[in-house]
């Protein structure tokens, strides 16, 4: 079953070129990853790329000092959390730059403890895993794909989904990179945004995911992907010596000139 884009044309452009050049002009200010680091997750923005692109182009971009077999994508459902969370379950992945194959041997196995009964509108019109896939394409070509939709964004949730994930990537011979696709505050000025911003970062380099959840909770910081970055901050706990780094910080004032509302957006790297 091939899944084909929804959104290109809106949150990203419809034709591969348009894509690669924007690419291209964003990696000017690429820094070189460095060999010695073993990759293990990302946070990515997922909005419109003339907002966010840039952001989770550098982030792709400090993962290709490896080679990566496969992405799991942990990205929020924005129209429904009725469920704990879903595999995609679309074979192929058609965007502007390719398609990119599901990775179903890492299906098969993670698929008996996921929802796979909710509507596949829900998978169908997702924006925050399609966003990623064209950027996927550029830097990762022959990369398999395992989008995994999150619905109930609670700790417990999180917990439960990180011992699989790490279950599932200790016991594969594949280099399994876990993406985790967030915007982060939405819809204040840049000043409360930055502030509101700088407690997720905090906790986010902190590797401290009961301090995120309580950030959250008390309004302190937001993001529509918390699920998936609690997640990938529970798995480090797998990890003696995981660490994480900020690849960039922005929002998207820094781009319209509009600080009055902006969405905040962050790149991070987990490496050991």
């Amino acid at each position: 079953m091939i899944r084909n884009p929804m959104h290109a044309g809106t949150f990203y452009p419809r034709f591969g070129e348009q894509i690669r050049k924007q690419i291209e002009s964003w990696l000017q200010d690429a820094v070189q990853p460095l060999a010695h680091e073993r990759n293990l997750g990302l946070i990515l923005p997922h909005a419109g790329y003339m907002y966010s692109g840039k952001c989770a182009t550098l982030g792709l971009h400090s993962l290709t000092n490896e080679i990566v077999d496969a992405f799991i994508i942990l990205h929020p459902s924005h129209h429904g959390m009725h469920f704990d969370y879903s595999l995609s379950p679309y074979t192929e992945y058609v965007n502007p730059l390719g398609s990119l194959k599901l990775d179903s041997e890492l299906y098969n196995k993670l698929s008996v403890h996921t929802d796979q009964e909710i509507s596949l509108s829900l998978h169908q019109n997702e924006h925050s895993m399609e966003i990623q896939l064209p950027l996927i394409s550029y830097f990762f070509p022959e990369a398999k794909i395992l989008p995994l939709m999150i619905g109930n964004q609670i700790p417990q949730v999180a917990m439960r989904l990180a011992d699989q994930l790490y279950e599932l990537i200790f016991k594969s011979t594949s280099r399994i990179i876990v993406l985790c696709s967030t915007d982060l505050s939405h819809y204040h000025n840049s000043s409360k945004a930055e502030s509101m911003d700088g407690v997720l970062v905090e906790a986010v380099k902190a590797l401290d995911p009961e301090a995120l959840w309580q950030a959250m909770r008390s309004d302190r910081c937001e993001a529509c992907g918390i699920g998936g970055i609690m997640t990938l901050l529970y798995l480090a706990k797998h990890y003696t010596n995981a660490a994480m780094r900020v690849i960039q910080y922005t929002h998207s004032g820094k781009v319209s000139g509009n600080n009055s509302q902006v969405v905040g957006y962050l790149s991070a790297k987990l490496y050991v």
